[in-house]
């Protein structure tokens, strides 16, 4: 049985929902545990969830002391289960414990690190004290996984240590049997002329969202946003819900928020460069522009900009919302049309049948 691991209530990972989605279509025994951080009673199927409310966003030793927690949830129900052949285990989070389990309880069992971001990355301003325990958990837990998967390539330069074997590559790329449910959404129209521009993810301050909103109270743009987090963003969207150029349109599950950003002509991913997970960012949206033949518009010196300038999919800048301002702007339809018909031949090209051939092969004979 493959127990499948991750830090949150699950129903909005994109990434998670493919391998559920994958082992239901072949037919494999499997477990899900997550965290439903806000207590929400969120029930999956086949799912195990810790309850323990969080806030969006805690630091220092709070944050530390709710992650062990949950690690020691984590490794309680490894240590309960009888019948696990394979650990997927997504981020250091549930990683660290499922190789302590493996070094301390069954070194017959197979573990996956599936890393979403390299995690001491984030911690630049925290504590030693956490930065050296994390740090450790890295080490220890590189050593004794037997496959790690990552996002982009580019991402492997973010691991320090020596690794027995490559990464598999798995990026993150929408996966669907059908697109019928993008179908244009009255609701979602705007009555003016003005470029409509889309966000659909979590509010946090380093997303250079609120001179998104900016724009929005300036008239400068229509925006459909959808997410939750920061408080302080929360409160602005909330402020500006009287704008008929603006819809604030809450937590939505993931296909809702597929729709929302077929229904905008540009799709919004800014990365601010404060963190260096952010400049290895590999967000799903620059693969939902893609599928769903929309330019993004992102951050200069990450390694979403040589991509999208080289396939002239797209607007890359500087965090700075003048310039952000000046884009907004001087936006030409048609250059943007030009722009989502290039990232959806890159689609239809190289990347439509990347999650069936990954999943089927490479994925396949890794959790065996």
């Amino acid at each position: 049985m493959i127990y499948l691991l991750r830090c949150n209530s699950i129903l909005s990972d994109s990434r998670v929902l493919k391998y559920i989605s994958y082992y239901k279509e072949t037919g494999q025994e499997y477990r899900v545990v997550g965290w439903d951080r806000t207590n929400e009673g969120v029930n999956i199927d086949k799912g195990i969830l810790y309850k323990k409310k969080t806030g969006y966003r805690v630091g220092g030793f709070k944050a530390a002391y709710y992650r062990v927690l949950w690690m020691l949830f984590v490794i309680t129900k490894l240590f309960q289960s009888k019948e696990i052949s394979t650990i997927h285990a997504c981020d250091l989070d549930t990683a660290f414990p499922a190789a302590l389990y493996k070094r301390l309880i069954n070194r017959k069992v197979n573990v996956v690190f599936d890393i979403f971001d390299w995690y001491s990355d984030n911690l630049g301003d925290q504590n030693k004290l956490i930065r050296y325990g994390f740090k450790y958990m890295e080490k220890f837990t590189i050593n004794e996984v037997d496959e790690i998967i990552i996002c982009e390539p580019e991402r492997r330069e973010q691991i320090p240590y020596k690794l027995r074997k490559e990464p598999l590559v798995f990026p993150n790329i929408p996966a669907f049997s059908n697109y019928d449910f993008l179908k244009s959404d009255n609701v979602l129209a705007f009555n003016n002329k003005l470029i409509t521009i889309s966000y659909v993810g979590g509010f946090v301050n380093d997303r250079f969202l609120k001179e998104l909103l900016r724009l929005v109270d300036e008239q400068l743009a229509n925006l459909l946003i959808a997410g939750y987090g920061e408080e302080d963003i929360e409160e602005i969207c909330r402020s500006l819900r009287g704008h008929d150029n603006f819809k604030y349109l809450g937590k939505v599950p993931y296909q809702r928020g597929l729709q929302i950003m077929y229904n905008s002509d540009c799709i919004y991913a800014m990365y601010c460069k404060v963190s260096r997970n952010n400049v290895f960012a590999a967000p799903n949206k620059y693969y939902e522009s893609m599928l769903l033949g929309k330019p993004i518009i992102s951050t200069k010196g990450t390694i979403l900009e040589k991509k999208i300038l080289s396939n002239e999919m797209g607007y890359v800048i500087d965090e700075d919302y003048n310039e952000l301002k000046r884009l907004v702007c001087q936006f030409d339809r048609q250059d943007i049309m030009r722009k989502g018909q290039n990232a959806h031949k890159l689609w239809d090209e190289q990347f439509q049948n990347y999650s069936k051939v990954f999943l089927h092969n490479d994925y396949q004979k890794i959790i065996i």
